[in-house]
């Protein structure tokens, strides 16, 4: 009987993760939703229904029910305690429908083929999204940005699009959109190699790089060249430049210059 019971613990702990992704990812009925709730073998009480600014639907027999912010089964559990409460049914087996999304709604602009707005109808991942709009077009970079409002405050997060879809391939869970979410996709930065280096000019920052590997893409420093001695070229907020010193880790930014200086030695 214990080892029953260790086993049943077990099972529920495995369990709990996905209960609370199903949970985080679940599709919240709002505004300009349209709905069908259904009672089964009551056909006459079938409502068709759009929910209000309020956050209301007019439910045959029991009037106006605030689903909003619930998700459709929370929604039918709702239903059915107030026509159970009211003595109007005795065992009511309600199911509620979203015949119409309308209320989440995702802004994706920049750099991708079919900029829009993209409705939510379920658990939408951010690589989901952009695949709707066509991918990243030509010339666009594989940097996304993520702009959402918090607690009234608007929270900028950039994610690399490389490492996101080894995310998605992973048992890591994958980057969930939001209600008012806004993606953007950026250009093709662009970054300067000058002095000891191979192949000096202009390249394309299309990806994360840095210093080494920013190096690596001009063929390296000369055999007169310097890692040690490498400098940045960095236009700052207010437009003056400013050099700095350049460490292999440091990442590249649009706009920078890295000069590989001459060994004194």
């Amino acid at each position: 009987m214990k080892c029953f019971w260790q086993c049943c613990s077990f099972a529920l702990l495995a369990l709990l993760p996905t209960l609370s992704l199903a949970a985080e990812t679940a599709y919240r009925l709002g505004t300009g939703d349209e709905v069908r709730i259904t009672v089964y073998g009551q056909p006459e009480l079938t409502t068709d229904a759009q929910v209000s600014e309020q956050g209301t639907v007019t439910v045959a027999l029991i009037g106006e029910q605030v689903i909003a912010g619930k998700t459709t089964a929370e929604a039918a559990r709702l239903v059915a305690e107030r026509y159970r409460n009211g003595d109007f049914l005795k065992n009511p087996q309600v199911n509620l429908l979203v015949t119409q999304y309308r209320s989440q709604i995702v802004s994706i602009l920049g750099k991708v083929n079919r900029p829009g707005k993209l409705v939510l109808e379920g658990p939408t991942s951010l690589t989901q999204a952009l695949a709707w709009a066509g991918g990243v077009a030509q010339g666009g970079s594989e940097k996304i940005v993520l702009t959402r409002v918090r607690n009234g405050a608007q929270e900028r997060t950039e994610y690399d699009l490389q490492q996101l879809l080894n995310l998605d391939a992973s048992d890591a869970r994958p980057i969930w959109l939001q209600h008012g979410d806004t993606l953007y996709i950026p250009g093709e930065g662009r970054f300067y190699l000058n002095g000891e280096v191979n192949k000096p000019g202009m390249y394309l920052l299309d990806r994360p790089l840095n210093v080494m590997q920013a190096l690596g893409t001009g063929g390296g420093p000369t055999a007169r060249g310097s890692e040690s001695s490498l400098r940045l070229l960095r236009v700052q907020p207010n437009g003056s430049v400013k050099e700095l010193r350049a460490k292999p880790e440091d990442l590249i930014q649009d706009g920078d210059v890295l000069i590989v200086k001459e060994s004194l030695f």
